[in-house]
């Protein structure tokens, strides 16, 4: 090769060495911005799933909670139950001491007419003969 065609060589290589040189500025770039966004999304993604975290934890509270409300519901529906079907058994009357309360009545009579024991009586006018004196 002559000192004319080596330039010539070197003058024609030039170009393709300075374009592999931007080819590889340009990828390294794309790849740098490629990198940053892919932590972005694992930071998202981590973010997420503590808040998943959270949500299930929450979640895991709420249905205890419903639980016990629902076996409270439950017992109080026995309760009542068992209540109505005692009134019906003939236990005390309750309702009606506590009308004859309103209307005046003193323990004897609560104990004498409606067969209540005498400290149930006397309960009954502490809590609803209150209201009747407070009118």
């Amino acid at each position: 090769m002559t000192g004319g065609d080596a330039t010539l060589f070197w003058f024609g290589l030039l170009p393709m060495v300075l374009l592999l040189l931007v080819l590889v500025v340009v990828f390294l770039i794309f790849e740098r911005n490629r990198s940053e966004s892919y932590k972005q999304l694992q930071r998202e993604v981590e973010t997420l799933k503590q808040t998943v975290s959270a949500l299930c934890s929450s979640a895991v509270g709420v249905d205890k909670r419903v639980n016990r409300l629902e076996r409270h519901g439950r017992d109080l529906e026995e309760r009542q139950e068992n209540i109505e079907h005692s009134s019906q058994q003939g236990e005390p009357p309750y309702s009606d001491a506590i009308r004859m309360v309103h209307a005046g009545a003193g323990p004897e009579q609560l104990v004498s007419e409606l067969g209540i024991s005498r400290d149930a009586a006397d309960l009954i006018i502490m809590i609803h003969g209150m209201k009747r004196e407070d009118a």
